[in-house]
């Protein structure tokens, strides 16, 4: 099988980065278009400051191995919520400070997660064992509902 061109991989790396927005981001237009703007930003940036020159391989593939970690958490580690007017939670722990930016009506609120097949489920076990890692721990779910 023959290798990527180096253009075909920019472009590869560039619409999978725009792909995990669209996953990320989904119903948020205002954070949606911030993202995928910076996403271009990016890559017009490393578009000017980057020549097919030898020198500048190893910096294009430092980017492209960035890039691909950026799409993979954006795919597998952004939840977005979206507070649920009327519902509030029966536990309210939460404290507000009358100088604090926080909503009044967000205070004990109840909130709906959009969480999508290919976000990373991790268990607590990770976290109260002490790892620094969470490879290997995503939980395997059956999406067909």
């Amino acid at each position: 099988m023959a290798t990527m061109s180096r253009r075909q991989q920019v472009l590869s790396s560039y619409r999978a980065l725009l792909r995990a927005t669209r996953n990320a981001f989904d119903g948020d237009h205002r954070v949606f278009t911030a993202a995928r703007q910076q996403v271009r930003q990016g890559y017009e940036t490393g578009r000017n400051e980057l020549t097919s020159d030898p020198k500048d391989c190893h910096e294009i593939d430092k980017r492209l191995e960035h890039a691909s970690g950026v799409a993979l958490l954006l795919r597998s580690n952004i939840v977005q919520g979206e507070l649920q007017p009327g519902k509030t939670s029966k536990e309210n722990t939460a404290t507000v400070d009358p100088g604090d930016s926080v909503a009044q009506s967000e205070v004990g609120g109840v909130y709906k997660l959009r969480i999508h097949k290919h976000t990373e489920l991790g268990d607590n076990e990770a976290v109260k064992g002490g790892k620094t890692s969470l490879a290997g721990t995503a939980k395997k779910i059956n999406w067909n509902y």
